[in-house]
């Protein structure tokens, strides 16, 4: 659990009390119902903001969790991206491996990879995984993930996407077969991203996970699909829409992850 607080006046005795009062509701109070492993407080004046911006303070218990999806343990860290719904994440990635037709000389690039689930758990299928992710200690975490699992064919890297990609695709030689993941938030993917992609003509194949498809991720769509635009910097050939799967990843709600396959 992560408590964000906003400290208002408060000076710092005033919060190191309020901090006590949390522990000791979780630890001895009524909280103890809940059986938490971790405790974080995180000051903040926004409803969200990154660890960078305010660091998570732990109050109690150990600083990461656990989960196992597919075999595969993961250790994650709080302000790091891990789907809430594991069986439902196990169903997803195991349709994104069958999706992606990925072989023994496939490189699969993740991009906003979180803890490394799905380069992870498609890692002994190709032949190699680079990662990108804009949360640093998410990258630590999937760093760790692929060392603890005994997984030797990723690499990961920390930063923005859209100051990572562009570097790494328009200098790519890699005779490999190249498919694309990406897993944005709602916000979707950064035009700078969905041009390198374009432009890298050893993509031929693109999973786009999206839990807000009808959101800024139809704009990313229309990018992807639109003719090329020597004005806009999109020279490369355009992808068509292949096949939509969605999946029930939050039940009894309105919301769904949508898998769209994009090939060219």
């Amino acid at each position: 659990a992560i408590v964000t607080f906003h400290p208002q006046e408060l000076g710092h005795e005033a919060l190191a009390a309020q901090k006590a009062l949390l522990k000791e509701f979780f630890t001895r109070g009524p909280g103890t119902a809940c059986a938490l492993t971790s405790l974080y407080f995180q000051e903040s004046t926004m409803t969200r903001c990154s660890h960078e911006q305010s660091p998570f303070q732990l109050l109690h218990g150990e600083p990461h969790i656990f989960e196992e999806v597919l075999g595969l343990k993961f250790r994650i860290s709080p302000d790091a991206f891990f789907q809430v719904n594991t069986g439902g994440a196990e169903v997803l990635y195991q349709a994104v491996g069958e999706l992606s037709q990925a072989g023994g000389d496939t490189v699969l690039l993740d991009i906003c990879c979180g803890t490394g689930t799905i380069g992870l758990s498609l890692a002994r299928r190709v032949s190699k995984v680079i990662g990108v992710d804009v949360v640093e200690k998410a990258i630590e975490d999937a760093r760790w993930n692929a060392a603890f699992n005994g997984v030797s064919n990723c690499e990961f890297h920390s930063g923005k996407a859209e100051a990572v990609l562009p570097d790494l695709l328009s200098s790519w030689e890699d005779a490999r077969p190249l498919v694309a993941v990406v897993n944005p938030s709602r916000a979707g993917l950064h035009y700078t991203v969905v041009r390198a992609i374009r432009n890298c003509k050893s993509i031929r194949r693109l999973l786009y996970i999206s839990c807000k498809p009808e959101g800024e991720a139809m704009r990313n769509f229309l990018e992807l699909c639109c003719p090329s635009d020597p004005g806009k910097k999109l020279a490369g050939e355009p992808f068509a829409p292949t096949l939509a799967i969605p999946f029930d990843m939050f039940p009894h709600t309105v919301h769904c992850e949508l898998v769209l396959l994009f090939t060219r």
